[in-house]
């Protein structure tokens, strides 16, 4: 057994990959599928589809956002103890149970606490896999290892979303309530609640390949009692400085990504499976983009890359507001977003390597705390907006927080990185 685990530990095929990387990136695959691919892309649908109006699913999208800031920090401390991989595992097992339970209910109060469970445990997931996953590899591949994942999770969200669009389809045919594919409103309900249960399978399915990590990849983890920081002890004021992109970041993402599929909807009158093709072609976008982050960060260190970037990003963003036609539309939508995306690979090692390995998991905390209040700051204001300005005016204002995010992140890293 321990051959194995050696001989799997150095397989290399690309920088930035190795056995125990595979695993992880096998996880990854089934986890985004599920969670950000069928599971987000069906929500909105099934709440409109039991008769919720925008304001209430406004407010139904902002809870995990309040559930992960509230989480965040002392997760944190947690996590030093616990282990980043058992943590791993529990939050996912939660996620599944979070998600099965909003799809088996029509009651508000039941959805609301499913939905605060949900982002307790993304929450805890996203705390801890960026400071785990920097054990896997050597800090000089971190880069293009986070660029990888970033890939193989972005294109999970594109194939889980066009399945999200396809499945309630499906179900016409495997449950006993419609003959054809074209399903009544009194039936919809329920084929979005089957479609979403299949997202809470894959949930659990997702954690075979951790728990395969085994004893191999929690070597890899410094010792337990080493990364344990008290509150006190902690380098609190810097670490809140470097976080604080992450909060513009927040901001810009909590203001439009959960309603992509309703404003294509509204804006452009598709259909929900051709909706779920246009967000898996975004997430496509934000898979493949990313994969030139090594080239941007070896011209213009990994701030400077990002600064450059968000600028071009808002660009788009402007474009997406004003386009007309569907098709172009949909160009600016890909572009605005694959460019934002950048931020993810390049942000979370330049933050874990700016940092001591003692304070990873502190500093994943306080960037999770950061994000959650933007997104639920945003996302709860997010039906008031729509009613006063409207979907196309939403995109420049996000637009605005990208340009914010860009300097946000120039003056907390201001050396070359």
């Amino acid at each position: 057994m321990i051959d194995a685990r050696q001989r799997l530990n150095r397989i290399r095929r690309l920088p930035g990959i190795n056995g125990r990387v595979l695993l992880f990136l096998c996880h990854s695959l089934l986890f985004h599928i599920a969670l950000l691919g069928i599971a987000d892309i069906l929500l909105n649908f099934y709440l409109v589809s039991i008769g919720y109006d925008t304001a209430t699913i406004s407010l139904v999208q902002s809870l995990p956002r309040l559930s992960g800031f509230l989480i965040g920090l002392p997760i944190g401390l947690i996590a030093n103890r616990v282990g980043n991989r058992n943590l791993i595992l529990l939050s996912t097992g939660g996620l599944a149970l979070a998600v099965a339970t909003t799809a088996l209910t029509q009651s508000l109060l039941v959805i609301a606490i499913s939905r605060l469970l949900w982002g307790a445990c993304f929450g805890a997931n996203q705390v801890v896999k960026p400071p785990f996953m920097v054990t896997l590899t050597d800090r000089s591949e971190h880069t293009a290892q986070f660029s990888y994942h970033n890939l193989v999770a972005m294109l999970a969200v594109a194939i889980g979303s066009a399945l999200g669009g396809l499945l309630p389809l499906v179900a016409s045919h495997l449950l006993p309530i419609a003959a054809g594919a074209d399903l009544s409103p009194a039936e919809m309900p329920l084929a979005y609640r089957a479609s979403i249960m299949v997202a809470a399978l894959l949930l659990l399915l997702s954690n075979g390949p951790i728990l395969a990590l085994g004893i191999g990849a929690a070597a890899a983890e410094e010792p337990r009692g080493a990364r344990v920081v008290t509150w006190r002890a902690a380098p609190w004021r810097r670490l809140l400085w470097l976080t604080f992109p992450l909060f513009v970041f927040g901001l810009s993402g909590g203001l439009i990504f959960p309603f992509f599929n309703l404003i294509f909807r509204d804006l452009f009158g598709i259909a929900d499976s051709a909706v779920g093709a246009v967000i898996g072609l975004g997430w496509l976008a934000m898979g493949l983009t990313p994969l030139l982050n090594p080239a941007w960060e070896a011209r213009l260190g990994r701030a400077g890359a990002l600064s450059a970037l968000m600028m071009l990003s808002a660009l788009a963003f402007v474009g997406l507001s004003l386009a007309s036609g569907l098709g172009l539309a949909i160009l600016f939508y890909a572009l605005a977003i694959g460019i934002r995306n950048t931020m993810q690979p390049l942000f979370q090692p330049l933050l874990m390597d700016s940092l001591a390995a003692a304070h990873h998991n502190l500093a994943s905390s306080a960037g999770l705390v950061m994000w959650n209040i933007g997104w639920f700051a945003s996302t709860f204001s997010f039906g008031l907006l729509q009613s006063a300005i409207g979907y196309r005016n939403i995109m420049l204002v996000v637009a605005l927080f990208v340009v914010l995010n860009g300097l946000s992140i120039r003056f907390a890293f201001r050396r070359r990185d």
